[in-house]
């Protein structure tokens, strides 16, 4: 797979995987999600509105949380492209692959995405 759109976001840091499980209601965590869910929207409304049949998610960050702790972000971004019509759903046959790594030239508390987007097609607003 080599044809692709190549999208890159740039998010706030996230809740860590252990803050966001560790023993929170389940009305506490959608309310996280939902929250960063704006951040989400907010960098996607700068692009024209688009539909994909696949992708992947790449994410460099720079905070103390350990490399699994930072997989929130994939997370519910994941969760945000299929909610709101991007993808159709984020099961293994939709969402392929994702990977997250630390980089220290990341701007502090930040996360870089890289977002490729196979069968890319912009669609109506």
């Amino acid at each position: 797979m080599t044809d692709y759109n190549e999208i890159k976001i740039t998010l706030p840091k996230p809740p860590s995987l252990n803050q966001f499980y560790a023993g929170k209601h389940w009305t506490i965590r959608s309310k996280k999600k939902e929250q960063y869910w704006k951040y989400i929207a907010k960098e996607l409304e700068q692009l024209d509105r688009f539909h994909m049949d696949r992708f992947s998610v790449s994410v460099r960050y720079n905070c103390r949380y350990d490399v699994d702790n930072a997989i929130v972000c994939s997370k519910f971004l994941a969760d945000y492209l299929r909610n709101n019509g991007y993808v159709d759903d984020d099961t293994p046959k939709y969402f392929f692959s994702q990977k997250t790594q630390f980089d220290s030239d990341v701007e502090k508390n930040m996360f870089v995405v890289i977002l490729k987007c196979y069968g890319y097609k912009t669609t109506p607003q």
